[in-house]
């Protein structure tokens, strides 16, 4: 199995900047311009929960959750509420993207959305889509 460092030998990462707003639980937006996320930095302060994306299928007016073929909403877990932390996203998202994103921050079991206590900032890797 090829690593992405092979499938994308001349690797150009693109680094985006988002918060989610104190009692909110979506970042702000961020655009994809053919890349896709391949690692998300959250602070040490953290209200526990996920991370998992949502996209727009209209512009901005519409948001829906990223999903797997299977129905299961993709998320990062095991999140630390007390050290900052740098996530690998799951390999199910090696070929997304999309116009727009958001992070959401999501309840680990019910899967609803989980309001920050304040605001966070977050950091989104960005990298090419393989071929490109």
């Amino acid at each position: 199995r090829a690593s992405r460092r092979d499938v994308m030998p001349n690797y150009q990462q693109h680094i985006e900047t988002v918060t989610i707003a104190s009692a909110a639980a979506t970042s702000s937006v961020f655009q994809l311009y053919g890349h896709r996320i391949v690692g998300i930095g959250k602070p040490a302060t953290w209200t526990a929960a996920d991370l998992s994306l949502e996209v727009t299928v209209d512009g901005e007016a519409t948001w829906v959750k990223v999903i797997d073929n299977a129905g299961a909403l993709i998320k990062i877990t095991g999140l630390s509420a007390t050290v900052a932390e740098f996530y690998v996203v799951p390999e199910l998202l090696d070929f997304f993207t999309a116009d727009k994103c958001r992070i959401v921050s999501t309840n680990t079991g019910s899967e609803a959305d989980v309001n920050q206590d304040a605001a966070r900032t977050l950091v989104i890797v960005l990298a090419p889509l393989p071929g490109n």
